[in-house]
């Protein structure tokens, strides 16, 4: 029988039952994700989560028989999207339950989850470690014994990295974008790369401020010869990792609405705002905290690196320099006043909608990113996750294409397979022309994609909700018989039909069968000729 979970009282690390899952820490995702793949738990967690009319912060129903969430095909697709990209399954539940519906699930659900799965240790670590409380009791009958993982790791498998993120707390500022940052010398910008090719394992942050139950001593990722080939060529400054941290108020999870400093998360790792101030100069920058854990991390190191430091454009995110001395690796980039796109259509933490003639601007925008993309070098470079959350916006609402972690040397792509974000399985797969499930990688991917953000820019409607008839907006867009000005977005303001009918149109090519679908050097051109008339 579940029992009442009622506790509201929170760790320090401003988490509490009511908290929104999406809201938890990084470490403490990492973790969770550790401890419930050595039995695979997140797939009866997965399994478990009601449908509607079930709502969060409901009791999760008892009877065997409740509509479920989650197919069982849904479980194993995701279990595939795993084992292919060496990704674990809870975190990638996370990402597309916590953040899905109009009413987000709080860590009260998910802690209501883990015990009817009778997951007791992954129980545990969120009640007592993350939330500071107590031990929530068994069902009736069940022993308080070691579990699977413990008795794995008794017997020296080595089934899960081990906990790398140290739990830091961070203090809420008034004004984090403020940090002051003089009292920094010099040397916080440099560190040597003979000293970490020579010595691999550091110590966290700046040890002068710390107390001795504070540093710990960690091993970095390993830099191959490539890699390091590819830092000593480029442009960008390099930041030590404990200067990083002090700007960001020890990588501090608490979002930036919140009056954190966190900016937003994505399979790859946190961002986070900060502002470097010398003598003589300011300037605000975005700092994205690799996850040591993903296998993948030097391959999105390097592949940022290389393309960002060639590949330089109005409408590409300009990359400021990186850290590859701690923990944990670092690229910090331009920071965008706008943020994402797709905040900005759907009018997050208030801001003002964006007018037609601006949607326009950006659509354009991102088209010559991408076209500079695709057409700088002999070899076309296709980014494969093109979307309105990777198009960024700066004080002037100038579009700026970002997260090259997946670009990849294009070609004719038929027989080249594709290395798919997990997080694309639900939510982004939206944006995924049909052939990128088969692995033919193209140019023309990324048409397809484009294809969905002009839709996204013409109705403000999201590229996916579980909630309207044709989950996804292509489907939900050629389902519809509404007329092009009801489909538009009308607060926009007073579109001009003519260019609004003719953008549906190059949309609606852009999303054609991969044989019919034009490259974005011809969608720009068309583009451009639409509002030069």
């Amino acid at each position: 029988m579940q029992a009442q979970i009622n506790d509201e009282g929170g760790g320090g690390y401003g988490v509490m039952m009511s908290s929104e899952l999406r809201l938890l820490p990084s470490w403490a995702k990492s973790q969770l994700a550790h401890i419930l793949e050595v039995t695979h738990g997140w797939r009866e967690v997965m399994g478990r989560v009601p449908h509607a009319p079930w709502t969060p912060g409901d009791p999760i129903p008892e009877d065997a028989h409740y509509p479920r969430k989650y197919t069982s095909d849904d479980i194993h697709l995701i279990s595939e999207e795993c084992a292919r990209d060496r990704r674990e399954g809870f975190e990638v539940l996370l990402e597309e339950w916590g953040t899905s519906g109009k009413r987000r699930p709080t860590v009260r659900d998910l802690v209501a989850l883990l015990q009817l799965s009778k997951l007791y240790r992954a129980m545990d670590y969120l009640t007592i470690n993350v939330l500071n409380g107590e031990a929530l009791p068994r069902q009736e009958g069940d022993k308080n014994v070691d579990d699977e993982l413990d008795k794995a790791l008794e017997e020296g498998l080595e089934t899960h990295l081990s906990f790398i993120h140290e739990a830091d707390t961070c203090e809420v500022k008034d004004n984090p974008e403020a940090y002051d940052t003089r009292e920094l010398s010099n040397n916080d910008l440099v560190v040597s790369r003979a000293e970490i090719m020579n010595d691999r394992t550091k110590v966290m942050g700046a040890t002068e401020n710390m107390t001795s139950t504070e540093v710990l001593v960690i091993e970095s990722p390993p830099l191959d010869t490539q890699v390091l080939q590819n830092l000593e060529s480029s442009v960008f400054t390099e930041f030590s990792y404990s200067f990083l941290k002090k700007i960001t108020n020890n990588f501090c999870d608490v979002p930036m609405d919140l009056g954190g400093y966190k900016l937003g998360e994505g399979a790859f790792g946190v961002v986070y705002l900060a502002k470097l101030f010398q003598p003589g100069w300011e300037k605000k920058v975005a700092v994205k905290r690799l996850n040591s854990g993903e296998i993948r991390v030097q391959e999105q190191f390097q592949t940022e690196i290389k393309v960002l430091s060639r590949c330089i454009h109005e409408n590409l995110l300009s990359l400021e320099g990186f850290s590859c001395d701690g923990p944990d690796w670092c690229l910090v980039y331009a920071y965008m006043a706008n943020g994402s796109l797709q905040d900005r259509l759907a009018c997050f933490a208030g801001s003002e909608p964006l007018s037609w003639q601006t949607r326009i601007q950006i659509g354009e925008g991102a088209a010559r990113g991408i076209v500079h993309l695709h057409t700088y070098q002999e070899r076309p470079l296709v980014h494969r996750d093109i979307k309105s959350a990777n198009i960024l916006l700066d004080k002037d609402f100038t579009p700026k294409v970002g997260d090259f972690g997946l670009v990849h040397l294009g070609g004719t792509g038929t027989n080249t397979r594709t290395l798919i974000k997990t997080t694309t399985v639900f939510g982004t797969s939206a944006y995924m022309a049909p052939e990128a499930f088969r692995g033919d990688i193209s140019v023309k991917m990324d048409t397809f994609s484009f294809g969905i953000v002009l839709l996204e820019l013409l109705t403000g409607l999201p590229s996916y909700d579980e909630e309207r008839e044709g989950c996804d907006l292509l489907s939900h867009i050629q389902e519809s018989e509404a007329e092009v000005g009801e489909l538009l977005d009308a607060k926009a303001g007073a579109w001009d039909m003519d260019v609004a009918s003719q953008l549906f149109a190059l949309a609606e090519l852009c999303t054609e069968s991969k044989k019919k679908r034009p490259t974005m050097v011809q969608v720009l051109h068309d583009f451009s000729n639409i509002l030069n008339k």
